[in-house]
């Protein structure tokens, strides 16, 4: 199986990943969220105009996480503010491609783009139900650091675990 990373840029590129968010979401949250939360967080930070503002003007790097010349999933990330980690925005990958190791393979690059700013450790949110994706980090040696609840509007609020992956030396 040949991995490929591929930088998303061209506003194709970000339709067809926003396309392939909306796939994963409705899938992968539908026993999380209710259908309306999942539409709204949708048009909240997955749709093209969001993505390109974030790209252009806030520091995101989107790819695309191709096997054998096939799209199977994307991933975001971004350096924070305070210059002391790299945040994993998104990272998502179509239901027949988990448990193909993937995953494992688009940490060690998203390890690698971290190490390349010189920051020593990875950050992200994820959702506290689920679980999934929970194990799935912490096997891959990220920690819970804390806990948030973040009001998106409409009445809806992400609560998240925060968790860690401190980058070895």
């Amino acid at each position: 199986m040949k991995v490929v990373f591929q930088t998303i840029a061209t506003g194709e590129q970000i339709a067809r990943m926003c396309e392939m968010a909306s796939l994963i979401w409705h899938e992968a949250y539908r026993d999380m969220l209710p259908r309306e939360q999942i539409q709204y967080m949708l048009e909240l930070f997955l749709k093209p105009s969001v993505i390109e503002e974030q790209i252009a003007r806030e520091g995101y790097t989107y790819c695309f996480i191709n096997t054998d010349g096939v799209d199977a999933g994307f991933f975001g990330v971004c350096p924070r503010l305070e210059g002391d980690s790299l945040f994993l925005s998104k990272i998502y990958l179509l239901r027949e491609y988990r448990g193909s190791g993937l995953f494992d393979q688009a940490m060690d690059e998203i390890v690698r783009l971290a190490r390349l700013q010189g920051l020593p450790a990875v950050r992200l949110h994820v959702n506290k139900k689920n679980t999934r994706a929970i194990k799935a980090y912490i096997r891959s040696g990220f920690h819970i650091t804390g806990s948030d609840v973040f009001d998106i509007g409409r009445d809806y609020v992400m609560d998240d675990h925060i968790l860690e992956y401190e980058i070895p030396g």
